[in-house]
């Protein structure tokens, strides 16, 4: 091992190899294999036959209440006058019905309404309790009866068996649920996708140093995961590559969970699957507070059939919230805390040498073990170990033309051990390692060590929100969410690390804020205007047990630890034939996970605005969103930054001239004790990528309807994703001809 890294030792990794090849992008891009943007465009036509009348499309954060207004006889009844009003928070608006005896009234805030129509010559009618959901399309229909317009009718409301106002399918998973349905990994919203039709289960993906904010994912109608998009209150919060989410909100901070999984209006968009949008609890003309803990505990938990004993859980999950007036019908507040106390002593089988192996007695070996310093360089006319129980017997091939004394002293046979390998030839470095493995907990050669180590989760969780009524044509609304985990996993083999948990051991930390302001301007009854900006950061950064130490120099290994950072620590040892697990490159037996040390950021910019108009039995909507990506990722993933070797068996095994001989895991791990590895890797970032992107979408859609009971949903979206740029110019860079610069249409 000493060998094969130093000082002067040049890498290349795989962003190097990525600025190597930037020149080719160029050419392949005239041959049209690379656009200089990503554009698409969908048009959405869905002619639905309804019994209703004028449909229109609840807004990302907010909702649409419509309705028909006729006298006895069925007529349509033209300039009733319509009033609204939140019975929450006294939020109003009124409209008048057109020549159909139509209303409309979009850009609603969910809540709960009374509508009431009135006209001369007709009683007053009003319906009260009627819940109206985000992105949804309430109607309400009212029949005005002959009489004195002092008269008020009181209708109850009543709940619709089939939604027939839209084409779209999905779910609205309300407080009233999303608060009593038990639900698994931290409560978190996430779990309740389960009972969307069309989606599978969901599941926690990567590490928990990665997925800090513990986002759980599924798929919808078959598509992959990363073809979903979620938003808080219409804002992005998805990470660049769709992988993870950036922010999850606490299940009791959540009022609604929209879920849009086909057919959805064109607003709606950048995915496959489902679009998912989050809205946030407000205030209230009442005060509502509550207070919560949820415990879990391994003193309730049964064993594992194949563990010993019961990995220990302490599980705390509390906080509460507080929501009510600052000026009532005006000035509304909602925020709560939640903390989660998360520690365990997680459970890990894994396979560990034994210590007759570590000293060179591989005699259970049903394999035979050659001396790969033996024989032609091709691995033909090697000679077997054999050790003897005396010094000064025999001598066997060391490295570089040398002989050694066959001596070993787990050799106790006069004639001669075979598969023990000769203590000389045992490398330094290689026992030095074996000293940082502890003792096998069970018998036999394979999933013979069993550890409980802790692992700590906690996370901070902060969220608020204002609403106001600045006037009645003016709405607004702010809010900031706060994340913060803090993430610990104890290694399996102290500062050497080990295969725990996937190799991610370590400290890690991630700090994320979600912020939104949204606006709403009423210019008129029937011109609406929506103005919405929000910002979704985080900071990730995960820092292996042995960061900020020369393990590797200690050890004699000169030329990995070039820095106290990100080359630091220990380096990996990969032993092929399962010892720490499978893979290529396997996982390392001693050391860590390739990923680790990482600092990853993101910052999602998302201004968006909209337009609704109505005109007669039209209402027009169109809009635009523009979205800037900065991705900052310093991480690696193939060898780690602080090298890895792998051992294989081909090293100690004969070439027979019609192959190799046979060969099991001994002969791997003879390979790891004679430094003689297959192979030997290690990625060096010469930079810190970051990566800067603009996005453009926009749509126009008309919600019309063509005769009473015929209605049509029209809708074109165009999306410009421009090619990424680097913060750092000519680091890496895609140019395209301007020939290829040009839009397409699907």
């Amino acid at each position: 091992m000493k060998k094969l890294f130093s000082s002067t030792f040049q890498f290349l990794n795989a962003r190097n190899r990525a600025a190597v090849i930037s020149g080719d992008f160029t050419t392949l891009g005239t041959a049209g294999l690379l656009k200089l943007r990503l554009l698409s465009m969908a048009v959405l036509l869905a002619t639905v036959l309804l019994w209703s009348s004028t449909p229109v499309a609840g807004q990302a954060v907010n909702a649409t209440l419509l309705g028909t207004v006729t006298d006895s006889s069925g007529a349509p009844v033209s300039g009733a006058k319509m009033t609204i009003t939140e019975t929450n928070t006294a939020i109003g608006r009124t409209t008048l019905t057109n020549e159909s005896g139509n209303y409309v009234l979009p850009d609603l805030p969910p809540g709960t309404y009374k509508v009431t129509a009135e006209l001369a010559g007709f009683k007053r009618e009003s319906r009260a309790d009627i819940d109206v959901i985000v992105n949804t399309t309430q109607r309400v229909d009212l029949i005005l009866q002959p009489g004195n317009i002092s008269e008020t009718i009181t209708v109850a409301a009543e709940t619709p068996i089939l939604q027939t106002e839209r084409a779209d399918t999905g779910r609205k998973l309300e407080s009233v649920l999303t608060e009593n349905v038990p639900l698994g990994t931290n409560r978190n919203f996430q779990n309740l996708l389960n009972i969307v039709p069309g989606t599978t289960r969901s599941t926690f993906q990567h590490s928990q140093f990665f997925n800090a904010s513990s986002s759980l994912q599924t798929e919808v109608n078959g598509q992959l995961r990363e073809g979903n998009n979620y938003q808080i209150e219409g804002i992005d919060d998805n990470e660049r590559t769709g992988l993870l989410q950036i922010l999850i909100p606490p299940l009791e901070a959540i009022q609604t969970v929209d879920v849009s999984t086909s057919n959805f209006d064109a607003e709606l968009g950048r995915a496959s699957g489902a679009v998912t949008n989050i809205i946030l609890k407000s205030g209230t003309n009442s005060y509502h507070g509550a207070a919560y803990e949820f415990v879990k505990n391994s003193d309730f938990n049964a064993r594992n059939f194949f563990d010993p004993s019961v990995g220990h859980l302490a599980y705390n999950y509390f906080g509460g919230n507080i929501g009510g007036p600052i000026k009532k019908n005006k000035l509304f507040f909602f925020a709560d805390y939640l903390k989660i106390y998360d520690h365990e002593a997680n459970t890990n089988l894994t396979t560990i040498p034994t210590l007759a192996f570590r000293t060179g007695d591989l005699s259970s070996s049903a394999t035979t073990i050659y001396n790969p310093f033996s024989g032609n360089p091709n691995g033909t006319g090697r000679q077997p170990f054999v050790a003897t129980s005396s010094p000064g017997v025999a001598t066997v091939a060391g490295p570089n033309g040398t002989v050694v004394d066959a001596f070993s002293a787990a050799c106790t046979k006069p004639a001669g051990c075979p598969n023990i390998i000769p203590s000389a030839l045992i490398d330094p470095i290689s026992a030095k390692l074996m000293n940082f493995l502890p003792a096998p907990t069970a018998v036999g050669t394979t999933n013979n060590y069993f550890a409980l180590l802790p692992f700590h989760k906690d996370t901070d969780f902060v969220d608020a929100k204002l609403d106001a009524n600045l006037t009645d044509k003016d709405r607004l609304s702010a809010r900031f969410s706060f994340q913060r985990p803090q993430i610990f996993q104890a290694p399996m083999f102290g500062i050497a690390g080990g295969p725990a948990q996937g190799n991610f051991e370590g400290n890690g930390i991630q700090n994320t804020y979600s912020v939104g302001l949204n606006y709403n301007r009423f210019f008129s009854n029937t011109l609406v205007a929506e103005f919405r900006v929000g910002v979704a950061w985080y900071h990730n950064e995960a820092h292996n047990t042995d960061f900020g130490t020369n393990t590797s120099q200690s050890l004699g290994i000169p030329g990995v630890n070039l820095d106290k950072t990100i080359t630091s620590g220990i380096v990996g040892i990969g032993i092929n034939g399962g010892f720490a697990g499978t893979g290529n490159p396997p996982p390392p037996l001693i050391g860590y996970s390739a990923s680790l040390p990482w600092i990853r950021a993101e910052t999602n910019i998302d201004f968006a605005n909209t337009w609704t108009k109505i005109l007669g039995n039209h209402t027009l909507k169109f809009g635009g969103d523009l979205r800037r990506v900065r991705d900052a990722l310093l991480q690696e993933q193939t060898f780690s930054p602080r090298g890895l070797y792998i051992f294989s068996d081909g090293q100690t095994a004969l070439n027979t001239g019609t192959g190799a001989s046979k060969t099991s895991f001994t002969n791997d791990f003879a390979s790891f004790l004679l430094d003689v590895p297959n192979q030997a890797g290690r990625d060096l970032a010469t930079f810190f990528p970051n990566y800067r992107a603009w996005q453009f979408f926009s749509f126009a859609q008309d919600k019309w309807l063509v005769t009473p009971k015929l209605s049509a949903d029209i809708g074109l979206r165009w999306s410009s994703i421009r090619l990424p740029r680097p913060l750092q110019r000519a680091v890496f860079q895609i140019t395209i001809p301007p020939t290829t610069r040009s839009s397409s249409a699907a």
